[in-house]
């Protein structure tokens, strides 16, 4: 049986007052593959107590987390790998993404907009995914499985059924945590449902890349920020798409 996601238990989703409140749902045969705060700007008492300031893009110079406010070197473009949602733009990401933690921010990035949408990535996009972009130790060793299974990867946000993706045009980043070769990196992103960029529907997920074999691979995802902790303090995306 592939190993399956391990999931904290703080996931907050809030909407308008006309959308009930969901938790994220996956059924009672999978847990979800990435922890994801989704819901709109607001969330009153679900706001993290905590404020960390986010930190700017340096190279990784050193195996200990960095907590360097050096200039930056690069901004992550919330866009790299191209605009296309399929294996080909996540590939081309890997390939491209530098060994900083702005390439780990963006390749995290890419990963999230491939991902998170509906209809589901294609069993070989998931399937070619799986076989380059995901660490030795990942939170899942068979991506085909785990999306086969229909995880609802909005966290109750958008109506089963209904096409949505994610894009970073309003996209923020921050990291939490950066060492040689390990970056933990939170993205915002908004939900564009049937077509329609929402104002208010954002989510928010904290993936762990490490750096394997020359490149950036995703091992986690598992963040607790609210989507309003996340994006008072996140800084944007120079592209987004």
């Amino acid at each position: 049986h592939p190993r399956r996601l391990r999931i904290g238990a703080l996931v907050h989703a809030t909407a308008p007052p006309t959308r009930r409140t969901w938790p994220w749902i996956v059924g009672a045969a999978i847990l979800v593959g990435a922890l994801i705060i989704a819901g709109a700007v607001y969330f009153g008492s679900q706001a993290d107590t905590a404020t960390p300031t986010a930190e700017p893009t340096i190279p990784i110079e050193s195996s200990t987390p960095s907590q360097s406010t050096a200039p930056v070197e690069t901004e992550p473009t919330g866009c790299l790998g191209g605009e296309a949602r399929d294996a080909a733009m996540v590939l081309t990401a890997q390939q491209e993404a530098p060994h900083t933690s702005s390439g780990a921010v963006d390749f995290a990035a890419s990963f999230v907009r491939w991902i998170q949408r509906f209809p589901y990535p294609a069993a070989d996009d998931a399937a070619a995914v799986g076989d380059s972009a995901m660490a030795r130790e990942s939170f899942t060793d068979d991506l085909v499985s785990y999306l086969a299974a229909g995880p609802d990867l909005s966290g109750g946000i958008v109506a089963p059924g209904d096409e949505y993706y994610m894009s970073t045009i309003p996209g923020v980043w921050v990291i939490e945590a950066a060492s040689n070769d390990r970056v933990e990196v939170t993205i915002g992103s908004a939900f564009v449902v049937n077509g329609a960029l929402s104002p208010t529907l954002k989510s928010s997920i904290t993936v762990v890349a490490v750096w394997e074999d020359g490149q950036w691979k995703i091992a986690d995802a598992n963040g607790t920020r609210t989507t309003e902790a996340l994006y008072s303090v996140g800084r944007p995306f120079t592209e987004g798409c």
